[in-house]
């Protein structure tokens, strides 16, 4: 089942309204260097910080690293490639990888500093907008949707779970509110996008042949 038995048009208006959310992050972060909740959000989090929850946004950081984004990713694709939804695979990985890919590429030129209100439990030192935490558990959760569409309850695991690590990176003081929200923006953009050029890239007879099976 591709993206086409999901009625592809309609994915336009969230596309965009992905897309917009990233760029009005962006735009605010490049005219003032913050959001005007940011801080405000951030200070809040901490004031009610305790052990508890210090192990569970340690637990949800770890858990959503790169490394274990990027194994999710390659065993999803193996599967997909392995009953023969080679397409699904293909368009899995453009999809996940493009965002971890276009993650690095707009903290290069973006070049936002960490946020310093307190010492991190697990500081950081690369750039901070977006947060790679929430754009590559987004796109995967995105990526998943159109993989996954007989299994609506297990997908919907994932994005709970991207939320939970948005929220442990500003828990832990390393991301602004703006770099989870354009991080999350980005990344469901990205695959929405990825999905919209390979369905616009697929002859009308074979959208057709897919909508009548």
């Amino acid at each position: 089942m591709t993206a086409v038995s999901f009625g592809v048009r309609r994915l336009w208006l969230p596309a965009a309204l992905a897309w917009g959310v990233f760029g009005t992050m962006g735009a605010l972060v490049a005219r003032s260097g913050r959001a005007p909740f940011d801080n405000p959000l951030l200070l809040a989090l901490h004031r009610h910080a305790t052990p508890a929850l210090d192990g569970l946004a340690i637990f949800f950081t770890i858990v959503g690293n790169t490394g274990p984004m990027i194994t999710a990713g390659v065993l999803t694709a193996a599967a997909l490639g392995w009953v023969g939804r080679r397409r699904d695979s293909r368009l899995f990985v453009a999809g996940l990888g493009g965002s971890m890919l276009l993650t690095q590429a707009i903290k290069f030129f973006a070049t936002r500093p960490r946020p310093s209100l307190w010492l991190s439990l697990r500081p950081e030192h690369t750039f901070s907008f977006p947060s790679g935490h929430a754009m590559d558990t987004a796109a995967l959760a995105a990526a998943l949707f159109f993989v996954l569409p007989r299994h609506r309850r297990a997908w919907a695991l994932a994005p709970l779970f991207a939320l939970a690590v948005g929220w442990a990176r500003l828990y832990l003081g390393v991301h602004y509110p703006s770099d989870v929200l354009a991080g999350w923006g980005a990344a469901v953009g990205w695959v929405l996008l990825v999905q919209l050029l390979a369905a616009a890239s697929t002859s009308p007879q074979s959208q057709a042949n897919t909508l009548a099976s």
